[in-house]
């Protein structure tokens, strides 16, 4: 018989090494009934695997099954998509951008000269604290958004900016709106944004119930 001759390429090397290896857990089509073998349940019951992780061995949540059968435990390891200073970043960044939007508004209804794009960007973004401002208000308030504490911290910053926004808009003279009206609008917006779909409506129509009752316009 003649021996088998050395692998010539790399389709060869797979078909020779599917060959040589069988699987740890043999495949098979699986039958109606009981099983007549062990199942995933067994094998992690062997291996203790759905024991709590409180009495010190790895919980099948937390454990890696490697393919030579040797086992890891992940519980240690940091998940960095768990971390929210991307989500942080996101918000900042947007928020930052609706302040720029906001004083490129006011300064296009009401300043009496055109304004430059690039010279009030930087003001309003490099040369302000605005975004340092929102970047430390956003860190130390986002991530404990939902606790119903921050919720009516949230609704509270909501009802008051959108109010102060709409007085100042009716009543106060130029310069003070374009100074407070890009502030406001976005705590009024963040604030929106924060809540729960039903509280943010709630707080809405407050807004527009005090601005209706007092005899202020929306447009």
């Amino acid at each position: 018989m003649a021996s088998q001759h050395p692998p010539r390429n790399r389709k060869e090397r797979r078909a020779q090494d599917k060959q040589n290896k069988s699987p740890t857990i043999p495949f098979a089509h699986p039958k109606e009934g009981a099983p007549n073998g062990k199942t995933l349940i067994d094998i992690a019951e062997e291996r203790q695997l759905l024991q709590k992780s409180s009495t010190g061995s790895p919980s099948i949540t937390t454990t890696q099954i490697n393919p030579d059968g040797s086992i890891t435990d992940m519980s240690g390891s940091s998940d960095p998509i768990s971390t929210p200073y991307l989500d942080i970043f996101l918000y900042s960044t947007s928020l930052i951008l609706l302040h720029f939007t906001l004083s490129l508004l006011v300064q296009h209804q009401y300043a009496s000269e055109r304004p430059s794009l690039l010279p009030l960007f930087l003001s309003s973004t490099v040369f302000s604290p605005a975004p340092w401002l929102i970047l430390l208000l956003v860190g130390l308030l986002h991530p404990q958004a939902s606790h119903p504490f921050m919720q009516i911290v949230f609704a509270s910053m909501a009802v008051v900016a959108g109010a102060w926004l709409v007085q100042a808009s009716n009543d106060d003279p130029y310069l003070a709106v374009m100074k407070k009206a890009p502030a406001l609008g976005t705590l009024w917006v963040w604030g929106i944004v924060e809540l729960r779909w039903e509280v943010a409506a709630a707080c809405l129509a407050a807004t527009g119930g005090w601005g209706w009752q007092k005899g202020y316009a929306f447009w």
